[in-house]
């Protein structure tokens, strides 16, 4: 896998959606087990003049139990579409192909940003033990590096 990040720059971002459901209050002290997951979608956009650009819709959904709950029902549930754009800034023009083949490894950028939207978010629904991800899981490889997904 390529890594995009060598050869654009994250331009502009833009968040689109973000709904939170939480269906009752809960004590600080109580625990939670989350499943976060993050879903990324990209498409071709008109080129700046001579310059490639790429856009990524990102859309992670994290729901919440209490720890040890059997229920079926989330206790929260938060949704977050973020758009971003993708300038290409230096190496030889990359298609629509490639960028679609290589482009989790932008998922490093996007991360901390939404970690940066969500914490308050988080904070007044009065969960800040719920710690999202800033980067992605650090992960061994079964197969040698040229075969490996990266998995987010």
């Amino acid at each position: 896998m390529s890594n995009l990040l060598d050869q654009f720059v994250l331009a502009h971002t833009q968040l689109t959606r973000l709904n939170a459901d939480l269906k009752e209050i809960v004590p600080a002290e109580q625990k939670f087990t989350a499943k976060v997951e993050l879903k990324l979608t990209p498409r071709a956009i008109a080129a700046d003049g001579d310059v490639n650009q790429f856009q990524v819709t990102a859309r992670l959904l994290c729901q919440g139990r209490r720890e040890g709950d059997a229920s079926i029902e989330p206790l929260f549930t938060i949704e977050l579409v973020l758009q971003a754009v993708y300038r290409q800034y230096r190496g030889d023009p990359v298609t629509i192909e490639v960028f679609t083949r290589n482009h989790a490894s932008l998922t490093r950028q996007l991360y901390p940003l939404i970690h940066h939207l969500l914490q308050p978010v988080l904070k007044q629904f009065g969960l800040d033990q719920v710690k999202l991800p800033y980067d992605l899981a650090e992960r061994q490889p079964a197969k040698p590096a040229a075969e490996a997904r990266q998995i987010h």
